[in-house]
C-alpha cells in the first residue's frame, strides 16, 4: 500500500490518495482512487488479463485510475505512455456499485488495448499540425500500419477485437475468482 501525502498550510500531513501497488512476475500495477475493495478487484482483474493475454511479459507498468470518466462519454480509456510497456488506464468507478460485471468487462476491454499496444498491433502517432494525433492499426496480411481516423468508432479494428475478447476474459475471470 502506497500513500501520497501533501502538507496543509500549517505543515500537517494530509493523505491525498491511496494507491494499491503490487509487482507480480516483474509487472508493476498501480491502482489509484475509489475504495480498497474496488482497488483490490481492479488489481485482480488486471493480473488475470496479463496472465491470459501477455503471460511472458515481465516489464509492464500499468497505472489504473478509478475516477469519473463517464462525463466525457466513455466507461474507460487506455493510453500507452512513453513505451509500449507503460500504460495509463482509466475506468469509471461508479460502475462498481451499479453494474459490477460491466466494471470488470470494461477493465478487460481496456486490458485488450494494452495487449494490442504491447504487441505493436495498435500504435499511437503524433504528426505535425496538419495531421495531428493518429491511431494506426497493423494490417496482418501486409504488415503495414493503416490510419483509421475516418473510421466510425464501432468499426475500428482494435475496438472490434476488444469487444470480441472482453466477454471471454470476463467469463474466465468470474470462473476463476467466483
Amino acid at each position: 500500500m502506497v500513500y501520497l501525502f501533501v502538507f496543509d498550510w500549517y505543515g500537517n500531513s494530509v493523505t491525498l490518495m491511496t494507491t494499491l501497488r503490487k509487482c507480480v512476475n516483474g509487472n508493476v500495477v498501480d491502482v489509484h482512487g475509489a475504495t480498497k475493495r474496488q482497488r483490490e478487484l481492479t488489481h485482480d482483474v488486471v493480473q488475470y488479463c496479463i496472465k491470459e493475454l501477455m503471460p511472458r511479459l515481465r516489464t509492464l507498468e500499468i497505472d489504473v485510475e478509478l475516477g469519473k470518466c463517464m462525463e466525457i462519454g466513455a466507461l474507460g480509456f487506455c493510453y500507452a505512455l512513453n513505451t509500449n510497456r507503460e500504460f495509463q488506464v482509466e475506468i469509471d468507478k461508479r460502475l462498481y456499485k451499479d453494474k459490477r460485471k460491466l466494471f470488470i468487462r470494461t477493465l478487460c476491454h481496456e486490458m485488450v488495448h494494452c495487449w494490442q499496444q504491447a504487441k505493436n498491433q495498435l500504435v499511437d502517432r503524433v504528426y505535425p499540425k496538419k495531421l495531428g494525433y493518429r491511431r494506426l492499426w497493423k494490417n496482418q496480411r501486409t504488415g503495414e500500419y493503416q490510419d483509421h481516423s475516418k473510421t466510425a468508432y464501432s468499426k475500428q479494428p482494435w475496438e472490434l477485437q476488444a469487444y470480441r475478447m472482453e466477454n471471454r476474459l470476463l467469463k474466465g475471470f468470474l470462473k476463476e475468482h467466483g
